[in-house]
């Protein structure tokens, strides 16, 4: 994680000021959260907004039969709009867009009420005009409109209650002062709360962000510590907790399968002579480069190259017979020749390794993968025995002479 990404949030959320705006690549990111978060909330304040409009004209042919066909006429201009702007909220590419489409829909609504409150008769008239407090309450509240645009919107509503009552309803003083206080009272408090809802919001998307930047910290903490509790720390290969949970695994999948499962016990040939000449630094190259040529024949999925402790190592081969593991053991022999580390003591010049191999099917006559262990141990003792530098076969006898 980055530190200074996580820095940024910390100084935003410590933040007691009162600017509702992140910077732009974060700002973006909010954006895109909340209108995914709150799409749902937005588009059903429309719908109801719909349906609070067209609702009361069910009664307007018998309270004003007058100008009811005028009542439902601005109705369905007022709704065209605001159902097509629904339509497009609905589609990826509006996504973006949702606060100016509260926004317009929120005025278009307040200009049809005008309309409504100048066209119906007293006194059904001042309940269309009042109405428009509530508009700002399901606009700024369950819309989950923010605040720089809800204050926008209760801009230009006021700007359509003025212009509508002035120049076409040609309304008293009196009455135009009382809508008007009616309206800022009803917008203070609106944007007030607007203004509070988001600023919580955003607070509690910091905090958000905080929490999963943690979380992954704590996973990548679970993963090394897993890796360190599952890995030598010297030679870089599977240490023997490792080797014990994944041949315990092993085995009971050969054993599902009837399969054989095969097994390399490796001995580093007169290691203790080698750490007494050259060091311990020497001797931790040697088991490193050691267990390196033996990772590499750990190559199908099952198979494992591991410490088994100090200069004795464990290669797991699935399905593997015992002919097939006593081919790779004697590769691996070659390898560990070839990488030519002196060794003074030894006959040969050079590291050399002893192996033991073993194959079992296992069945209902076995243990367990001890067995399989036991018997690959016993192969290495008769491989050290018989000369070092060699690969005995657990059931097979040996050759009796040692490797030149």
């Amino acid at each position: 994680m980055d530190p200074t990404e996580l820095n940024t949030l910390r100084h935003l959320l410590d933040n007691t000021g009162w600017r509702l705006r992140f910077p732009d690549v974060l700002e973006a990111e909010f954006q895109g959260d909340y209108t995914q978060r709150y799409r749902s909330h937005m588009i059903l304040s429309g719908l109801l907004g719909v349906l609070a409009i067209l609702a009361p004209g069910v009664v307007d042919p018998f309270w004003m039969p007058q100008v009811a066909s005028e009542l439902w006429t601005i109705r369905g201009i007022t709704i065209a709009p605001i159902l097509l702007l629904l339509l497009i909220s609905r589609t990826s590419f509006a996504s973006r867009f949702m606060q100016p489409i509260i926004a317009v829909s929120s005025n278009i609504f307040v200009a049809g009420l005008v309309a409504l409150s100048l066209t119906a008769l007293e006194p059904i008239k001042h309940y269309y005009s009042g109405a428009i407090t509530l508009v700002m309450l399901v606009v700024f509240v369950l819309s989950r409109l923010q605040f720089m645009w809800g204050l926008l919107s209760a801009f230009f509503m006021l700007v359509s209650l003025n212009m509508g009552f002035l120049v076409f309803g040609h309304v008293s003083l009196q009455l135009l002062i009382i809508n008007n206080a009616v309206f800022l009272i009803s917008a203070i408090f609106a944007l007030i709360g607007c203004f509070l809802f988001e600023r919580s919001l955003r607070q509690n998307y910091l905090q958000s962000r905080m929490l999963s930047f943690e979380k992954v910290d704590l996973e990548e903490s679970n993963l090394r510590l897993q890796y360190l509790t599952a890995i030598d720390g010297l030679t870089q290969i599977a240490n023997r907790r490792s080797l014990d949970m994944n041949l315990g695994t092993e085995w009971q999948r050969a054993m599902r399968k009837g399969e054989p499962l095969g097994l390399v016990m490796m001995d580093v040939d007169h290691f203790k002579l080698f750490n007494d000449t050259y060091g311990h630094q020497a001797g931790d190259e040697c088991l490193r480069g050691v267990a390196g040529a033996l990772k590499d024949f750990a190559r199908r999925p099952g198979d494992l190259a591991a410490r088994y402790g100090g200069e004795e190592f464990v290669l797991v081969l699935t399905n593997a017979s015992a002919q097939q593991a006593r081919m790779v053991a004697e590769r691996l022999r070659d390898r560990i020749e070839e990488l030519a580390i002196p060794h003074q003591n030894s006959s040969h010049g050079n590291v050399t390794a002893s192996f033991g191999v073993a194959s079992i099917i296992p069945g209902s006559g076995h243990t367990g993968p001890e067995m399989l262990l036991l018997a690959a141990d016993q192969a290495l003792y008769r491989a050290k025995e018989s000369g070092r530098n060699r690969v005995s076969v657990d059931g097979e006898p040996d050759s009796g002479q040692a490797v030149a």
